[in-house]
């Protein structure tokens, strides 16, 4: 049996193999290939020896991230017995917070959990959609029929304030966990950090220029684009807004050579019916958000 462990990436030859292994998942794993590229503290790799002797590049059997009560990024296709033992051991002891995944790769780090001392508990549980953009022509019915009202455009720093209203909204509808306060000082830092670094896009009235809806993107790899943020005033629902956000958002990474995915919470009927009339489509595979606490 091979002999697996976690390797910390520190140097650039550890990131180049962790690519090399994450990118065949490119669209699933859009966030961990962007901590990737970027060299980001936390990326480790699950591995064990080359069979044979005189090869000294180790075999990678899964690549996650994850900080101290932070996010578990997990990439753990393929994975066998070896590489959860070595994982379940680096997990002992961790102060677990959040675990974003395919649902496959979730039951794998469950597996893990059941041999721990001590396991975490389960505080609260997401189950999504994941999307892929597939069609153009839906995609470009979308845009054409936001309301002659609204004019869809790029935002910028300079529109922290005119957005924070949308991103607070976003937050404690669709991300906070139950029975928490949002830090807002954090996420007015958040929100500037995703428009210095993300594309994000905003529907705004053209008379006034009040901003209605909101989408961007919170993660973009080397092929792959990841939707997320996406959000209307309910003043504003129900009138083909977010569809054509995120088709707009579509057609601009098409453009670029670059496919879109996002993931939709199941229960979000609307959403999820916006998505469609974009030209988002399931590709079968169910993701899954986790909050747990030791």
């Amino acid at each position: 049996m091979p002999d697996c462990r976690v390797i910390k990436a520190t140097e650039k030859e550890d990131y180049l193999l962790a690519l090399s292994f994450v990118l065949a998942h490119e669209k699933t794993c859009c966030a961990l290939t962007r901590k990737i590229l970027d060299r980001t503290d936390g990326v480790h790799l699950i591995v064990h020896a080359p069979a044979r002797q005189n090869s000294a590049r180790p075999l990678v059997d899964g690549v996650f991230f994850f900080l101290d009560d932070d996010i578990i990024l997990p990439c753990l296709s393929g994975i066998k017995n070896c590489g959860l033992k070595a994982l379940a051991s680096f997990l002992e002891g961790k102060k677990l917070f959040c675990i974003s995944a395919l649902e496959d790769d979730i039951r794998k780090i469950h597996s893990c959990f059941t041999r721990l001392a001590v396991a975490p508990k389960l505080v609260e549980r997401r189950e999504y959609l994941f999307f892929e953009h597939q069609d153009e022509v839906a995609a470009r019915t979308a845009i054409a029929a936001l309301p002659q009202e609204l004019e869809i455009r790029m935002a910028g720093t300079k529109d922290a304030e005119l957005i924070l209203p949308l991103h607070f909204a976003y937050m404690r509808e669709e991300v906070l966990i139950n029975g928490r306060e949002l830090n807002e000082p954090f996420e007015r830092r958040q929100l500037i950090e995703a428009l210095q670094n993300q594309v994000v896009v905003i529907a705004t009235e053209k008379s006034g220029g009040n901003a209605l809806a909101k989408a961007g993107t919170n993660a973009i790899a080397c092929k792959v684009m990841q939707l997320g943020g996406v959000y209307t005033d309910k003043s504003a629902r129900g009138r083909g807004i977010a569809a054509a956000l995120t088709a707009f958002l579509a057609q601009s990474a098409a453009q670029k050579g670059m496919a879109t995915v996002l993931f939709v919470n199941k229960k979000n009927k609307n959403a999820i019916s916006a998505y469609r009339k974009a030209g988002f489509r399931d590709n079968g595979r169910n993701y899954t958000i986790e909050y747990w606490e030791n």
